[in-house]
């Protein structure tokens, strides 16, 4: 699953959901079924682009990371590109289906 994909699922799981108390359940990497470091890097995008707000990254006495997903959300900016991309996926598909009519 590459970055765009992860970014989407976890936008619409939160999009979708509105409590947050068992956020992280539904967006932890185990349940996205990806790596903690790329689900972290793309936490991190999320909140340096403004699509979430909520998560509290910090570090323990030893260097690792730690992630609070528990009162995440998406923020309008969020729910703009969730809106733009379904639109973008709809055209996709209508002009893929176009081009498998129009193929000889």
């Amino acid at each position: 699953m590459d970055t765009l994909q992860i970014a989407y699922k976890i936008l619409r799981s939160l999009e979708d959901k509105t409590k947050a108390d068992y956020m992280g359940q539904i967006i932890s990497p185990t349940a996205l079924g990806v790596s903690e470091d790329k689900w972290l890097e793309v936490i991190q995008s999320l909140l340096d682009e403004g699509y979430i707000a909520g998560v509290k990254l910090s570090k323990d006495i030893l260097g690792n990371q730690l992630v609070d997903v528990k009162n995440a959300r998406i923020t309008l900016k969020g729910a703009e590109y969730l809106k733009e991309n379904k639109a973008m996926r709809k055209f996709a598909k209508v002009a893929t289906d176009i081009i498998t009519i129009i193929k000889p």
